[in-house]
This record gives structure tokens, C-alpha cells and sequence, in this order.
């Protein structure tokens, strides 16, 4: 259960954005505070969010809407960690692509370079500047296919369980 104490609704809102309610989005704040809550339930269980308000509060239609607005909020913002995903891994074919190139680009001036300056300190020193050139290359496109992606992947599950959960809105 993640649970949050208020003084009005307006508190989770970004007060920057002119949208309608059920449509505004949520103060950054207030969403990462949400979203840390939710990464460290471990469970696979449905989140609850729980959002106290003072009695006057919770009776207001602006309070009632809450639930709505949040999963709004969270399905938005998981589509945007998807369009990102997508986007890195697009990013990352065509980086791969590029750095396929360079290396094999290194590994022929390598072959070339042993062919026409056999045993020269030179020849070895350019050989070795361009497999280094050639490997580094393709470090960005595999850094993002092994390892960067795994991020943005957590968020958008966490931010799919948000906008699923169970949310309730209570006077105190």
C-alpha cells in the first residue's frame, strides 16, 4: 500500500498545466514519490494507493476524480517510457549499423596495412589505433542493447502496474 496525506487534491497536480482535470498531468514531485513507493513493492500483487484527505476534501467531485486522473497519468507516462524504449533501440540499430561499418572499415585498412609495411613499428602502431577505433565504435550500440534498456523497461512495467492500480480516496 502506498499512501499519501494531503490538504486538497490540487496537491498532486501540476498547477502549470491548464488541461481538465481528469486529463492534467501529475506534479513531478508527487509522481516520483509514487513511483519510488511503488519500485520497492517487491510483491506481484495489485498496488493500492491510498490518498487521505481532511473530510471537506474527500467530498469534493475534484477528489472523486482522482483515481481516474492518476491511472490517466501513469498510462501516459508509460506510453512515453515505451516511445522512449523504442527510440533507444532504434538509435542503438542504426549505432550498431554505423559501428558494423567502422569495424570492419578498421579490420580491412588492418589486413591492407600488414600487406604493404610488413614489420613496421608504424604499420603495428596504426593497426592498433585502428582495432581500437573499430571496437570502440560499436561499444555505444552494445552498451544500450545489453544493458541500457533494462531501466526504462522496470519503469514501464512499474509505471503499467500504477496505472492498474487500485486507488482509493479517503477522509480522515
Amino acid at each position: 500500500m502506498i499512501e499519501i496525506r494531503l490538504k486538497t487534491p490540487e496537491q498532486l497536480l501540476n498547477s502549470l498545466d491548464p488541461s481538465p482535470f481528469r486529463t492534467r498531468d501529475l506534479d513531478d514531485k508527487a509522481a516520483d514519490y509514487i513511483i519510488e513507493n511503488a519500485e520497492d513493492q517487491a510483491t506481484p500483487d495489485p498496488l493500492l494507493l491510498v490518498i487521505d484527505l481532511p473530510g471537506d476534501e474527500a467530498a469534493r467531485d475534484l477528489a472523486k476524480e482522482l483515481p481516474s486522473a492518476l491511472q490517466n497519468s501513469f498510462r501516459h507516462r508509460a506510453g512515453r517510457a515505451r516511445r522512449q524504449l523504442r527510440e533507444m533501440f532504434r538509435n542503438g540499430r542504426r549505432s550498431l549499423a554505423i559501428g558494423l561499418g567502422v569495424l570492419g572499415l578498421s579490420i580491412l585498412l588492418v589486413q591492407l596495412l600488414e600487406l604493404s609495411m610488413k614489420g613496421s613499428a608504424l604499420a603495428k602502431m596504426i593497426e592498433q589505433g585502428l582495432f581500437i577505433l573499430g571496437w570502440v565504435a560499436i561499444w555505444r550500440p552494445l552498451e544500450i542493447f545489453l544493458y541500457d534498456w533494462l531501466p526504462l523497461s522496470k519503469r514501464i512495467s512499474i509505471l503499467d502496474r500504477l496505472a492498474e492500480a487500485i486507488i482509493e480516496v479517503r477522509a480522515r
